[in-house]
């Protein structure tokens, strides 16, 4: 127990591994937020609201609720199809007839309905609400047919054993056969609870935990046997009368404690996040109310299937880490050790991908580390196992091979660690190879060494382009038919009002206008019995064909209007302005990432020094004051400079290529939102105000970290005190919470949410002049207490 403590206390000594361990937490948490906030067809307010209204629904008519409410929504998608194709009969009547074969009725049952409100509930428009419905509707679908799949299950093992090719006594294949039946006699009345299980799906399935956790055991195990191989302190160590058996296994039981601290932590802020999101229900359901786990034959709750899962990630990892400290006490060179356990882990990754399920090796696929490591997909299927003639579940005997797997490495751990007598660190010599070195005496050039490749920024760098890659890759942005016939309409007007455009305009107004009149006479003529209804009904149906795109046009004929009034107006089409700078819903997440990115990176930018006790020398140099400080604001400015581009491009180029920064010339009123501003200030001034805010904000987070790192000289404290000022205030303005407004950056980062009101251009000021006066007094402090003892 002594040598536990002694081995926990040197790793939490070790400042910047904890420091990482840290990082690793708060990047899992931000991408895992940022990723389930990306979606703008179905957010998750979606799913929250769902749950919520499922909640007063009883749990018997839930299936029957989805069903009708996606019913209803595909018939008012469908009304809406055929509403667009008929703008060109001609063209699409192929098209309009394949759907009227589908759905005969669709206009007779929803038509009236569509008329009085066709409005999704859950989404912003049609065709995402019907895909969020057969989502849900798909999983619902799923638990109402769980009791018959239970007696299927039943009824073809009693058939099957009946028949005689199979009933032969002792065989395996009725071994299987009674014993799947066996597993899930107990499941018959097995209760099943229809809720939304978005939540739960999303943190068992994220695959960025995985990988995090696997960087986070190749760190520990590096610090536990790599760094004090490089210091020489295992040829002190195992000399002594427990630096054998017993230093190893310590280490071992530190790194499967630290391991398991990390996993909880990922996982359980994860579940906060989710819980808070999109709502977990009711967790003492049980797992088979989860339609991804409908086959898992065990009595489970929700909550304790959690647990379990986190459990067996945990010893997953623990494998791993064991593997990772097997090849850092074998191989003498770090680069060695490092590229040999990459190569394990893309052979099993390899494995787990090509592998078939059918394959005669299919154990090479679930009995894998990545397999296991991912834990949700090995608890999807339900398989058994010949052993020895004896049929054992694929769960089980997973789960007993690990174990086993990892006492056999515990042992071959500490016995490689015991019989190994060279325990020292060599460097990979190659033959006739010259190295040539160029030492530098350019401060810039060894800044940026110690900035990007000893503080390891690049790596950070190449996480946020990983992260956007990979989160813009496939992001879907709808467009009802309303939007695409407005947005046409303003492609053909955009600029300036012309007679030309003015004569097309009044002449579509007059065309809506008698069509409404015919419509009127119409009604006139059926209630002074003239007409039949039938004909009537015939006659309103062709006129209001007609009339589609007259909602829209009704839109583009207001901004006519109000461009005659004022004459310095344009026709703007301004759906990109409004979704980029208006809204949050594409700028949230990349500023919260920018956030956590420039935290992360800039916390140990001038603690750096202090840390290593390097200030005592450097102080006393020519240069090792203001020219250092200097250098180190300009690579922290770049620095943020490429953070900024990364975070914000991407939703930018989407937005442009969807909808378009048309008319930036045009005069900002042109925008109702931008209507405040006067008339000789364009569009594109007041887009390029919002970037040079942004790039403000950034230069003022990154003098406040540094201010905050020069008076703790301490990168942890640092990285807390500067998160809890910055970064917290904004999250609660974003949330609604509106009592840190004061001190927050968020008018700064989302000054669209401002520029409609006086009252947000003062608050929009007083956050510059605030943050501005702070920042020049934070540059003045640096300035004069850098480098001092």
């Amino acid at each position: 127990m002594k040598l536990i403590q002694y081995e926990f206390i040197k790793i939490i000594q070790k400042r910047s591994l904890v420091i990482f361990l840290v990082i690793l937490c708060f990047v899992n948490i931000g991408i895992f937020a940022y990723v389930q906030n990306l979606d703008t067809t179905i957010p998750p307010s979606s799913y929250h609201q769902l749950q919520t209204d499922l909640a007063s629904i009883p749990n018997h008519q839930r299936y029957e609720y989805i069903k009708t409410e996606y019913e209803k929504y595909q018939g008012f998608l469908t009304i809406e199809q055929l509403t667009t194709l008929r703008l060109n009969v001609q063209d699409n009547q192929y098209m309009i007839d394949s759907i009227l074969s589908d759905f005969p009725d669709v206009e007779e049952k929803y038509g009236k309905l569509y008329k009085e409100n066709h409005q999704p509930v859950y989404t912003k428009d049609l065709e995402s609400e019907v895909l969020f419905l057969e989502n849900i509707l798909n999983e619902f679908q799923k638990l109402h047919d769980y009791p018959s799949y239970i007696e299927n299950i039943q009824a073809k093992a009693h058939m099957i054993s009946q028949i005689s090719i199979f009933h032969k006594e002792n065989s395996i294949e009725e071994k299987n056969i009674q014993k799947t039946a066996n597993d899930y006699q107990s499941r018959i009345n097995t209760p099943i609870t229809y809720e939304c299980e978005k939540g739960i799906s999303s943190i068992l399935s994220f695959p960025i935990t995985s990988l995090m956790i696997i960087l986070a055991m190749m760190v520990i195990a590096s610090s536990l046997i790599i760094d004090e191989k490089e210091k020489k302190l295992f040829s002190i160590i195992k000399i002594t009368p427990k630096g054998q058996y017993q230093t190893m296994f310590a280490k071992c039981v530190v790194m499967f404690l630290i391991i398991g601290v990390i996993t909880i932590c990922m996982m359980v802020s994860e579940l906060l996040y989710a819980s808070y999101i999109y709502g977990l229900g009711n967790l003492s359901r049980s797992v088979q109310s989860l339609a991804q786990f409908y086959q898992c034959p065990y009595s489970l709750t929700v909550i304790e299937f959690i647990g379990l899962f986190i459990f067996i990630k945990w010893l997953a990892a623990c494998l791993i880490g064991t593997l990772m400290l097997l090849c850092a006490i074998v191989f003498k060179n770090k680069i060695t050790t490092m590229v040999l356990m990459i190569f394990i882990m893309a052979i099993e990754y390899g494995l787990y991908l090509i592998i078939s399920p059918l394959d005669s090796l299919y154990l090479l696929k679930y009995f894998n580390l990545f397999s296991i490591l991912q834990t949700d997909t090995f608890f999807q299927i339900y398989r058994n196992i010949d052993v020895f003639h004896q049929l054992i579940s694929l769960q089980v005997l997973t789960f007993i091979g690990l174990v086993c797997l990892l006492l056999i490495m515990i042992v071959l751990t500490t016995m490689t660690y015991h019989y190994k007598r060279n325990m020292r660190i060599q460097n990979i010599e190659i033959k006739n190879f010259k190295h040539f070195s160029f030492p530098s005496l350019s401060l810039f050039q060894q800044e940026c060494y110690k900035i990007f490749f000893v503080q390891k920024v690049f790596i950070l760098c190449l996480l946020c382009i990983f992260v956007q890659c990979y989160q813009y890759h496939y992001v879907p942005i709808y467009q009802d038919s309303e939007e695409i016939i407005y947005q046409q309409y303003m492609k053909e007007l955009e600029g300036p009002l012309t007679n030309e455009k003015e004569q097309w305009l009044l002449k579509l107004q007059k065309h809506y206008d008698n069509l409404n009149q015919q419509l009127s006479l119409i009604s006139q003529k059926e209630k002074k019995g003239l007409i039949s209804h039938s004909l009537a009904i015939t006659l309103q149906q062709e006129i209001s064909q007609q009339q589609i795109g007259e909602q829209s046009f009704q839109k583009v004929f207001q901004q006519y209007l109000d461009i005659q009034k004022n004459p310095q107006k344009q026709f703007v089409y301004p759906m990109a302005y409004q979704q980029y700078f208006i809204e949050t819903t594409w700028t949230f997440m990349p500023t919260l990432l920018l956030c956590l990115f420039l935290l992360m990176s800039m916390s140990h930018v001038m603690s750096y020094e202090y840390q290593n006790h390097a200030n005592l020398v450097t102080q006393l140099t020519l240069k090792g004051r203001k020219p250092v400080l200097k250098i180190k604001l300009g690579l922290s400015l770049l620095i943020g400079f490429i953070f900024l581009v990364i975070t914000m491009f991407p939703s930018l180029f989407l937005l442009q290529q969807k909808y378009g920064f048309a008319s930036l010339s045009a005069s900002a009123t042109s925008i109702q939102d931008f209507a405040i501003f006067p008339s000789w200030i364009s569009i594109g001034v007041i887009c390029l105000a919002s970037f040079v805010l942004k790039i403000l904000a950034v230069i003022f987070i990154i003098v406040i970290i540094h201010v905050v790192g020069v008076k703790t000289k301490n990168h942890l404290l640092t990285l807390f005190i500067s998160t809890a000022f910055l970064l917290m205030p904004m999250i609660l303005s974003y949330g609604g919470y509106h009592v840190l407004d004061a001190i927050s950056l968020y008018p700064l980062f989302f000054a669209g949410q401002y520029i409609s009101s006086v009252q947000g251009l003062l608050q929009i000021l007083f956050s510059l002049l605030g943050y501005g006066i702070l920042s020049v007094l934070g540059l003045r402090y640096l300035f004069a207490y850098y480098q001092n003892v």
